[in-house]
């Protein structure tokens, strides 16, 4: 981690200094106060866990030092900017109610109010408020602001506008911490989204601009976790991608990241992209490791339903149930109540159909699942209750 560079370490010592001698200082705008905030900020963005430890002193401070403000201060564009941005900062939305109470701020009374409803949990309430502002149209100071709450409200039914702020606010405030959350939350949105393009590029841009931020090991466990739920992590043309992108993940999550990816295929019955997200699983595990096991499992549980048939149920009837988790044990018995049921059929050769030429090449096995029927129902209901199971764990 990070060191606190010399910006934090001086904000360090201002909030030690004595009131006698912060007297005797030249009394500062509010919105001067508040470029401490940002670049205790930064110095967060750039991994120092001393900055971030700091910044609930410092916005304590803001608040009391709003609060004791000449009210006439208020009535200058960028102070009552600074108050918004204070808060949306994560500042109390107390002190700002105070600030509205005792004097006029000099701001959109829809930017006020949308950023209060925001903060108090009045989603509705800040989307009608906020709905009609245009970042680039407002002064930079807050712009980046207001337009990743935009974002946040927008992400659940509008991804493409919620990506549109998160843009907006990456390019408004470059190398701050509005950029890395911004990023943070765009890789997200557009992976819900199945924007893969998007999400690879904004991916492989926060590892390599912010991999040292506070924020970046959260971001790379909800990374791990996501990404087996996004579609394009089903799609076999797209994991040579996707593997390249994860290899950039530390490596001891990679293992249990692929053996999400592929678990979640099977049960969605996507079995190319099991195997192949199985398969690299087992080159990432030791063998022996239950991690292995688990790895060998899903990729035998793909290939029973394909021509490696004999291979694979012989690879199922090997799997140890007791090395696997207990979700995992059901849906063993569900692929093996499957794969025993599977019969390989070849073609019928008739009096006319002599030994297959390089015109007539053979057919291979196909699998067919008509016979003992209700056992295959079983096993399909088992499979379903075991998807269910999975989706739960992972909310």
């Amino acid at each position: 981690m990070m060191r606190a560079g010399p910006i934090a370490v001086a904000l360090f010592a201002l909030l030690g200094t004595a009131r006698a001698e912060q007297a005797e200082a030249p009394v500062r705008e509010p919105y001067q106060l508040l470029r401490k905030l940002h670049a205790l900020q930064d110095e967060i963005a750039r991994g120092s866990m001393e900055a971030h430890n700091a910044q609930s002193a410092v916005l304590k401070q803001l608040g009391e030092d709003f609060v004791n403000a000449d009210p006439v201060v208020w009535k200058n564009p960028k102070n009552a900017r600074a108050a918004v941005t204070y808060l949306l900062s994560g500042g109390s939305p107390e002190v700002v109610g105070k600030l509205r109470a005792h004097g006029e701020l000099a701001i959109d009374a829809a930017i006020l109010d949308g950023a209060i409803a925001y903060i108090e949990g009045r989603p509705d309430e800040a989307r009608a408020r906020l709905g009609g502002i245009k970042p680039r149209d407002l002064p930079v100071s807050i712009a980046a602001e207001v337009a990743l709450v935009q974002s946040a409200l927008a992400a659940q039914d509008d991804a493409k506008a919620a990506i549109d702020r998160l843009d907006e606010a990456r390019l408004l405030m470059p190398g701050t911490l509005i950029e890395e959350a911004a990023l943070r939350r765009e890789i997200f949105v557009a992976g819900q989204a199945d924007d893969f393009d998007r999400f690879e590029a904004l991916s492989l841009r926060y590892l390599r601009r912010f991999r040292s931020s506070i924020y970046s090991e959260n971001f790379r466990q909800r990374l791990g976790r996501a990404v087996a739920r996004f579609s394009f992590a089903q799609q076999p043309q797209r994991f040579p991608r996707l593997v390249a992108l994860l290899d950039q993940l530390d490596g001891a999550d990679r293992p249990s990241l692929y053996l999400r990816i592929a678990r979640t295929a099977l049960v969605n019955g996507k079995v190319e992209m099991a195997d192949l997200a199985a398969e690299r699983a087992m080159t990432l595990t030791d063998e022996g490791s239950a991690g292995r096991e688990r790895g060998r499992f899903y990729r035998a549980a793909a290939r029973v339903v394909t021509h490696a048939h004999e291979e694979a149920l012989l690879d199922l009837q090997a799997v140890e149930a007791a090395r696997l988790p207990e979700r995992d044990v059901e849906l063993l018995r569900a692929v093996l109540a499957v794969g025993r049921n599977v019969r390989k059929v070849r073609p019928v050769v008739t009096a006319q159909q002599d030994a297959p030429s390089e015109s007539q090449p053979s057919m291979g096995p196909r699998i067919d699942f008509s016979p003992s029927r209700a056992t295959i129902n079983r096993a399909q209901a088992l499979l379903n209750e075991s998807q269910r199971q999975l989706k739960q764990q992972e909310r």
